[in-house]
């Protein structure tokens, strides 16, 4: 029914309601008062229709609120972008009817993905009971669980990793099961407890299966710890086993060595007792017993075994009487364990004594053998029937004897300046020279240098000292030059030699390993470990004073390279300087005759020809006026124009100054290039 429609029937109704109350008679107000509540009637009628609609409405708008959500829920849990807002285009129980069906595909998509998250999250909830607080459980949510990519891949990379982990962890068992089983079987003990038979059993011929429960408790936190720490204690049980197995052994090398035991038996012991178990120690402790006691009872014995051996070192370092006696316990008549050890003490010492003395020992043997040799072979050569005697005939005796000589001649000053040397270098670093039987060697050395040859002037490392006077300097040169030409003609220089008579001459440098001598002059210091490398100087003073008496005595000696060179270079500057004059006269020449040219040429010529010919040569002293009489000659010829450039320039090509071997101008001196340089100008 149209409004319309309505309102006409109301009239008509209102019309007849209003006949009646004419027929009855009722008052106008009461008329008034009736209508106005039916008509309130009417309107409270209306309101409360309109009121029941608006919540029909409200409701349906809830409904899709809710249907919006819930999909809009779902969808971001699956990782999907969903709007806030709703939009409506149709009618509101249309638009509720689309979301309900869209909410039921969009929970079916959601409960699909949600049943593979679920799988996903019971295997890493799996690893809760073996791994502990490695597994990440903040991933396992079980209200609203996201099922988006993002959250299935960091589900399944945290179960990648707790499999790494767990595979880690199982093969850290494995190797910490097979270590402790070989240290109970080194050590010879057994698992004293479940965990220790967990860990033994591990190692069974047993299923996989009913390893599985073994490795889930083992590889707990706590059950790593106990096997890391049940190791250690296994490892210092070893340790401490394996160290008293070393003192005992060597305990009982020494024991051996002293009781002199044969190397057989030795050996069968330490075979027989080779392992860590408490027996094996038990047994080397019994074995250290029985030769403790049996030192004990040949306690004599060994002290004088050590007298032998310290009596060997002693003659190989060299040790005087007064060094010996130094060591008191070797000459007490006392046998006890204490007076053993002492001297097993200094036998030690020593024998680091003499592994630090190698080097130096190793050259003074060599020097001694070597001196040896020559008084074996003075004794052998002073006996002159050696040749002529009947039976003891040796044709290649004297070719042996000339080779011996030879050798010697060429090894023993080699062998005394290597030993001087590391003498020297010794009294620096240790602060006293190298003794031989209480000498120094160094002194005994010298002496007998000197005692070989008396005739040679001992050099004194004080010879020329600062506070000479200038009249002392002169009378020393005049006696350098006398005793110099003494030593004139003698193909080999003499060694510098030390005045060892004067011990307070010498000091040591801060940072050098060879010590020096006072003196104001180089020559006689010693600065390198070659002394060899020094030169005589009254020799050097004979060369030069040599030299300068032949310079005076021949004074028409043709001049030496260099003079020559540098003759050879004026001559190419001023011949330059002519040809750059003759280059300038070519430029500005108009119109000449090739008459004029050829002749120029030809002047060109022959006023370099020389040049060409010693372009590469050092000029003799014939050449050294070869430019005079060049320009005499030219000048005699009448003056020419030239006409030809290009032949000019192949001339000053010809003879350009590339000669680089030649032209070393380091050689001239001022005066002439100033004269050149007034030619030039």
């Amino acid at each position: 029914m149209s409004t319309k429609k309505l309102i006409n029937e109301l009239d008509r109704r209102l019309q007849k309601l209003q006949l009646i109350h004419d027929e009855i008679g009722t008052a106008t107000d009461k008329q008034d008062e009736q209508l106005k509540n039916l008509f309130n009637s009417m309107l409270y009628l209306a309101d409360q229709h309109h009121d029941q609609v608006v919540h029909e409405r409200d409701s349906i708008e809830t409904s899709i609120k809710a249907e919006y959500q819930r999909i809009s829920v779902l969808k971001r849990l699956m990782g999907e972008y969903v709007d806030d807002s709703v939009t409506y285009n149709n009618s509101l129980l249309s638009t509720l009817q689309a979301l309900k069906v869209e909410r039921e595909i969009v929970e079916k998509h959601y409960q699909k993905r949600l049943t593979e998250v679920i799988e996903l999250q019971q295997e890493i909830y799996s690893f809760v009971d073996c791994l502990e607080s490695f597994v990440n459980t903040d991933l396992i949510v079980h209200e609203n669980t996201d099922v988006s990519l993002p959250a299935v891949t960091a589900l399944e990379e945290e179960i990648r990793r707790c499999q790494n982990e767990h595979r880690a962890r199982k093969q850290r068992v494995n190797e910490s099961g097979k270590r402790m089983i070989d240290l109970w079987l080194m050590l010879g003990l057994s698992p004293q407890n479940d965990q220790d038979s967990a860990m033994y059993q591990l190692h069974d011929d047993i299923p996989e299966t009913e390893k599985n429960p073994l490795y889930s408790e083992l590889i707990k936190d706590n059950g790593l710890q106990y096997i890391a720490q049940r190791i250690n204690e296994l490892e210092e049980v070893r340790q401490e086993r394996e160290f008293r197995k070393q003192e005992v052994i060597q305990h009982l090398n020494h024991l051996w060595e002293r009781l002199k035991m044969p190397t057989e038996d030795r050996e069968h012991f330490l075979s027989g007792n080779n392992g860590l178990k408490k027996e094996d120690i038990e047994q080397y402790e019994v074995e250290l017993d029985r030769l403790t006691k049996l030192k004990a009872e040949r306690i004599q014995e060994f002290i004088y075994d050590a007298r032998q051996d310290l009596n060997k070192l002693w003659d190989q370092l060299y040790f005087s009487v007064e060094e010996r006696q130094q060591f008191v316990q070797a000459f007490t008549p006392e046998y006890n364990d204490t007076t053993l050890d002492q001297h097993e003490n200094e036998i030690a010492r020593l024998r680091q004594l003499v592994e630090d003395r190698k080097p130096i020992l190793e050259k003074v043997d060599g020097h001694m053998k070597l001196l040896e040799e020559i008084r074996d072979f003075e004794e052998t050569t002073n006996d002159p029937s050696r040749l002529f005697g009947k039976g003891r005939r040796d044709p290649g005796r004297l070719l042996r004897e000339e080779k011996f000589r030879k050798r010697i001649s060429r090894e023993l000053p080699k062998s005394k300046d290597e030993l001087v040397r590391a003498l020297l270098e010794f009294e620096v670093l240790n602060g006293r020279p190298f003794y031989v039987y209480g000498k120094p060697y160094i002194k005994e050395i010298m002496s007998s240098d000197e005692n070989a040859n008396p005739r040679k002037k001992k050099i004194s490392p004080n010879i020329n000292n600062t506070a000479e006077t200038t009249t002392g300097s002169s009378s020393a040169s005049t006696s350098a030059l006398s005793s110099s030409q003494d030593t004139k003609g003698k193909g080999k220089q003499r060694r510098l030699r030390y005045d060892m008579d004067h011990e307070d001459d010498i000091y040591f440098n801060k940072a050098a390993t060879s010590p020096g001598f006072k003196s104001p002059s180089s020559r006689f210091a010693f600065r390198t470990p070659q002394p060899a490398r020094t030169l005589d100087f009254n020799s050097r003073l004979a060369e030069r004073s040599r030299r300068l008496r032949s310079l005076q005595e021949d004074p028409s000696d043709e001049p030496s390279i260099l003079h020559r060179v540098r003759e050879n270079n004026i001559r190419k500057r001023r011949a330059n300087a002519l040809r750059n004059k003759m280059n300038k006269k070519s430029r500005h020449s108009q119109g000449s005759s090739s008459n004029s040219s050829m002749g120029d040429d030809q002047t060109l010529e022959s006023l370099f020809s020389d040049l060409t010919q010693d372009e590469n040569t050092a000029p003799s002293e014939v050449d050294s006026e070869i430019i005079t009489t060049s320009s005499t000659a030219e000048q005699k010829r009448p003056k020419q124009s030239l006409s030809s450039p290009t032949t000019v320039k192949d001339k000053i090509f010809m003879f350009s100054d590339d000669d680089n071997s030649l032209n070393i101008d380091i050689f001239d001196d001022g005066p002439e290039l100033s004269e050149l340089s007034a030619e030039e100008s």
